[in-house]
């Protein structure tokens, strides 16, 4: 049987603090422009759906008006 020889792992480069700082402020900018995006996807959603949503209240508000006074006689 023979021996597999070792692999060496590779020691990752490690950045400097200066850089490390940088990468931070680019990653947290591109997470806030995300969330903003994110934000107005949210209120155009809300804003399609919103007279369905004020639609299918006031028809069930009808049906239970109907069916309460159907009930009360």
């Amino acid at each position: 049987m023979t021996k597999t020889p070792e692999v060496k792992k590779e020691t990752p480069k490690l950045i400097s603090r200066e850089e490390y700082i940088a990468d931070i402020k680019i990653r947290w900018k591109l997470f806030v422009e995300e969330i903003e995006a994110f934000i107005e996807d949210v209120k155009k959603l809300l804003d399609f759906i919103k007279p369905y949503v004020v639609k299918t209240v006031n028809k069930v508000k009808e049906i239970y008006g109907q069916v309460k006074t159907k009930f009360q006689k």
